[in-house]
């Protein structure tokens, strides 16, 4: 008896030390809606878990004429509240909720899988929660050309993150303030194209409503989504200081004319 006793601890030790040294997915996923995560297994997916933006995440392969929307009407788990689950979803992948993989319109998107979030509760961390310099403006916009997501801050701190698009071939990264606001907006340099919502951020560069298709597609303004549009068209106002940069390569374009940059620490002094 005490032989089994003793032979059974070692054996619980030696388990222990090799869980520890060499974490399985099945360790990983232990910090997961394991609901969630076995529905999730019934699509095609390799069912690995990794983080995204510190969210635990699995890959789900989507076929030609299918979207996140698409997906999301199919998985029970979402029924409850569609809505907040689906913008995450879209959040997380840059992804409009109905753009078509495979499309043939502009409503379409070459992607072939998403990542979908395993743990809802936890709140991406993609650009900084708070930025010290800008601690005494009420309102700044900061664009991140590199990792395609905006955010709004008031007093330095994040209030609100969303996804983007910006020009296929490349964006100016500089800083700006809000010119003008427009709800109704048409290009007068491509075809007449319509663009809701728009903030003009210096030259014919705007920031306005679009389709993000989960990567830099415009022709060189920034896409929000369109919902995302409204709030943020209803947040600034005319004279809202903001910066675009390019953290992922860290350079910096300047291809506006210098004497349109504005002086955002003399707004607020």
């Amino acid at each position: 008896m005490k032989q089994d006793l003793e032979r059974g601890l070692l054996l619980c030790i030696i388990w222990a030390a090799l869980f520890f040294f060499y974490p399985t997915n099945d360790a990983v996923s232990a910090a997961v809606d394991q609901r969630l995560y076995s529905e999730l297994l019934e699509f095609p997916t390799d069912g690995k878990i990794v983080e995204v933006g510190g969210v635990p995440c699995i890959k789900i392969f989507l076929s030609d004429g299918q979207s996140i929307n698409h997906f999301c009407r199919s998985v029970k788990y979402f029924d409850h509240n569609f809505y907040f689950f689906r913008q995450r979803i879209a959040l997380i992948n840059r992804l409009e909720p109905m753009a078509v993989v495979g499309g043939t319109d502009n409503l379409s998107t070459n992607v072939t899988f998403i990542y979908v979030p395993l743990d809802f509760s936890i709140r991406p961390t993609i650009l900084p929660e708070r930025i010290d310099r800008i601690s005494r403006l009420p309102k700044f916009i900061l664009i991140d050309i590199g990792k395609q997501y905006l955010g709004l801050y008031e007093y330095g701190k994040l209030t609100h993150l969303f996804p983007i698009s910006s020009g296929e071939y490349g964006t100016p990264a500089r800083k700006f303030v809000i010119l003008s606001k427009e709800k109704d907006h048409y290009s007068t340099k491509y075809e007449y194209a319509w663009m809701p919502y728009s903030l003009r951020l210096f030259a014919d560069y705007f920031l306005h409503g679009g389709i993000l298709p989960s990567y830099a597609a415009s022709h060189g303004c920034v896409r929000l989504m369109y919902d995302n549009a409204v709030l943020v068209y209803n947040w600034a106002r005319i004279g809202t200081p903001g910066e675009i940069v390019n953290q992922r390569t860290f350079k910096r374009e300047e291809s506006a004319p210098a004497e349109q940059e504005p002086d955002i620490k003399m707004l607020y002094e």
